[in-house]
């Protein structure tokens, strides 16, 4: 049984006193001993925290109750440790860096329910997008569904404006690990004339939560932005570790490459690494081993597993 419970939740949503809402809300995770990262913005918030139930929902009535922030959808799993070093709450200047001449409180695509998330996929009107990175879509995406390959999610408006003639004239319905970077996203295809566009509500991980297994027809993990690296279909802790030098999830038999030095490398990035990196990466796993040997937290760590 789970010990440790997190949730997932975002809103898009005008906040007029986001330094209040951050103290507020710093205030009450500290009592309530939780972890994990919390972004406050003038657009909305968007949060992945872990700690005890009770605590999560007392923050998440704060949010209701003292900011009138409504009809928050939060996505709950379980983990047996804490998959975050520290609590992390910082305020943004927006949700999500994609730049472009765009409004999200004016242009925001179609919420579809993972109930019916299903019928979108098999469905040869629609253009089913990730919208996720690339070493994301590596291990694990939709049946049917579209890859950009981007390295990082500002990418994608270059991807989008590089391929115009494949989303002509189609419907598009993207998806996401929890539903924030498809609201951003709709908002930029509609800001570019492309009407049709819909996302998958709270994203994979939702899609998890609400669809039965036997439904799915989803492929492999989703990569997740804390210590599991990843959760399979049963919204467990996945098998893969992530490499500190280039942040890619790794496989079991990805680390027995001769490529693989903990902390270090792996086989997606030992060949574009430089010497110096290497070096530094290696004296910094030292630093890392010799902690935990004294039993003490290195709290720069990165390398996840």
């Amino acid at each position: 049984m789970s010990s440790v419970t997190i949730v997932t939740f975002y809103k898009v949503t005008p906040i007029e006193n986001v330094s209040k809402l951050k103290r507020e809300v710093e205030r009450l995770a500290f009592k309530e001993s939780l972890s994990g990262t919390f972004f406050a913005t003038s657009q909305g918030i968007n949060t992945t925290l872990a700690g005890n139930q009770k605590g999560l929902e007392r923050l998440i009535n704060l949010l209701t109750d003292s900011f009138l922030i409504k009809d928050i959808d939060p996505t709950w799993t379980g983990a047996f440790k804490t998959p975050f070093k520290r609590l992390k709450i910082r305020i943004k200047d927006k949700l999500l860096p994609l730049k472009g001449n765009f409004n999200i409180f004016d242009l925001r695509g179609r919420h579809v329910d993972p109930e019916h998330w299903n019928k979108l996929l098999e469905d040869p009107e629609f253009i089913v997008l990730d919208v996720r990175n690339e070493y994301e879509t590596r291990i694990g995406t939709f049946k049917n569904s579209l890859i950009p390959s981007t390295k990082h999610f500002t990418d994608l408006p270059e991807y989008i404006h590089n391929n115009k003639k494949i989303f002509k004239n189609k419907k598009i319905a993207m998806f996401c690990t929890g539903g924030i970077r498809c609201e951003i996203a709709s908002s930029f295809f509609m800001s570019e004339g492309i009407d049709e566009v819909y996302l998958l509500k709270g994203g994979v991980l939702n899609y998890f939560n609400k669809v039965d297994k036997d439904k799915h027809l989803w492929k492999g993990d989703c990569f997740v932005f804390d210590e599991r690296v990843s959760v399979n279909p049963d919204l467990e802790e996945g098998n893969f570790q992530q490499c500190f030098g280039c942040r890619r999830p790794i496989s079991i038999e990805e680390i027995l490459s001769d490529k693989y030095v903990k902390g270090v490398s792996c086989p997606y990035c030992f060949d574009s690494s430089s010497q110096k990196d290497k070096e530094r990466f290696a004296q910094r796993q030292k630093q890392i081993e010799l902690a935990e040997a004294r039993g003490i937290k290195h709290m720069g760590q990165s390398a996840r597993k």
